[in-house]
């Protein structure tokens, strides 16, 4: 009787579906380098920045190959075609779409990159494409507003956030998700945003988040089931692929449940559901690192769902997972300088941020404006860029008196303005475009530049060691000075 115990006692573990599952547990078998070396060939060299727009999109979508189905299956609110695109005769459905919000196309970039990479050849990837073709059946809505993304804004014509539209359905945006999602009864979906650049991964915040990832709740309990649980797992896969890359710097996002948001209720409905939202990467303000990273994930996670790879990650790998913070990162932070107001001088950090206006007619280009994001103590804080400025002396750049015109602005030294705590100048008419200003903060007529160093403000400064000028704040952006 005592031998039969420990018998009896490992029949029952055995019996029970998770222990199994655990026992059983596969690992994942992925050529890693060998993606990542092939990645480069893929890039869709039509697609160099963020502000592309539908039309852009059209030569790419006629010329892709025959293994791809291509079809309009919706219109928009403007009358814009809703593209559908199918590949591969595998019986697990999976959907993925993009840019929901029309100023969020990191994903579409990629989506159209994985469309070059799941038909490309001979560079040892073949049996990777073959399981893929085989195990799956991929449809994609590469670009489900192009309304938005027509003047880059978020939500579509009719001025409703297609993500919060998941239940009463207003838009035909939102009707063909949804319609999709039924036809199919997919088995996986990959939500794909654009978040702000200023997440963190984790808080104290040491890095920025490159993505972030969930598996939505689908109740106000946040509980778990099956379906839940298989995206939690695969989610914890991406993100061991994606730290090879990007240690530290992938986020897991808060999972509150949200009832109107579409990839809470696809888990609901029974759709595996795996939100990837593309953060702020140092030195990569058109996201086409993130792009690549984003291209990477992707063909992990098919991957991964063909066969059966998830299994191979834990529930713990997924919570172990830094939560994002959003503003946990601040493009510029000047640490411990000496700050000279006109009521004294005080220590504290200066944290900088930019934001963007997307410029009409065409909403291509955009103006930026750099700003102090917070001042004080901000050591809990990250940066892209963090400058040590204990011992210097932190002094507001003024404007230089009167106004000039363009030919009096171009005979001006701008190193010999800074010596004189000089950054920033007057014309005496508004220009657009001038050659000093990328060393000069040229101001309209009436103007004059902020000395005030406070939060919102847009401010440049001047550090000082002692009386020697050492470096300058320009336009959000640390320069040394010779």
């Amino acid at each position: 009787m005592r031998h039969l115990l420990p018998l009896l006692f490992v029949f029952s573990l055995c019996s029970c579906p998770a222990i199994l599952r655990d026992a059983q547990k596969v690992s994942f078998d992925f050529p890693l380098e060998a993606v990542k070396a092939s990645l480069a060939a893929h890039k869709t060299a039509a697609i160099t920045s963020r502000r592309f727009k539908q039309r852009d999109l059209r030569p790419l979508i006629n010329n892709l190959p025959d293994a791809f189905t291509v079809d309009t299956a919706g219109r928009s609110v403007q009358d814009r075609p809703l593209w559908r695109v199918a590949w591969g005769a595998g019986p697990t459905e999976v959907l993925l779409w993009s840019q929901m919000h029309g100023n969020e196309p990191t994903a579409t970039a990629a989506l159209f990159d994985l469309f070059s990479w799941l038909e490309g050849s001979s560079d040892g990837l073949d049996t990777i494409r073959q399981t893929l073709r085989e195990e799956l059946h991929l449809t994609f809505l590469p670009m489900l507003n192009p309304d938005g993304a027509e003047v880059y804004q978020r939500r579509n014509a009719l001025g409703i956030d297609l993500n919060r539209d998941a239940l009463r359905l207003s838009s035909p945006e939102a009707r063909l998700l949804k319609g999709e999602r039924d036809r199919l009864d997919a088995d996986w979906g990959f939500n794909l945003h654009d978040q702000s650049t200023y997440y963190s991964a984790g808080f104290p915040a040491e890095k920025g988040c490159v993505a972030s990832i969930l598996a939505p709740a689908y109740d106000w309990e946040k509980s778990i089931n099956g379906q839940r649980e298989d995206a939690m797992q695969m989610i914890a896969l991406m993100n061991d692929i994606w730290q090879d890359e990007v240690p530290g710097q992938i986020g897991r996002y808060n999972d509150d449940f949200e009832p109107r948001a579409f990839g809470d209720n696809l888990q609901k409905w029974g759709t595996r559901t795996i939100l990837i939202e593309s953060g702020g990467y140092a030195g990569d303000p058109e996201k086409q690192e993130i792009r690549r990273l984003n291209l990477l994930g992707l063909i992990a996670g098919l991957y991964g769902i063909a066969t059966n790879g998830q299994e191979a990650y834990s529930l713990d790998d997924y919570w172990a997972i830094p939560e994002n913070q959003s503003n946990g990162m601040h493009d510029l932070k000047l640490v411990g300088g000496t700050v000279v107001r006109p009521d004294g001088e005080f220590v504290m950090d200066i944290g900088f941020r930019k934001s963007e206006r997307s410029l009409p007619p065409d909403y291509r280009t955009f103006s930026s404006r750099a700003y102090v994001s917070d001042v004080g103590d901000l050591h809990t804080f990250g940066a892209f860029e963090t400058i040590d400025a204990e011992g210097l002396r932190i002094v507001p750049g003024k404007t230089l008196a009167g106004e000039l015109d363009s030919l009096s602005l171009l005979n001006l030294s701008p190193d010999e303005l800074y010596q004189q705590g000089i950054t920033a100048v007057v014309a005496d008419k508004l220009l657009l475009d001038h050659p000093l200003k990328d060393r000069l903060r040229v101001l309209p007529p009436g103007n004059t530049a902020s000395e005030t160093v406070a939060p919102g403000q847009s401010v440049d400064l001047l550090l000082y060691r002692g009386d020697r000028l050492v470096g300058r704040v320009f336009q959000g952006q640390y320069l040394e000075v010779e």
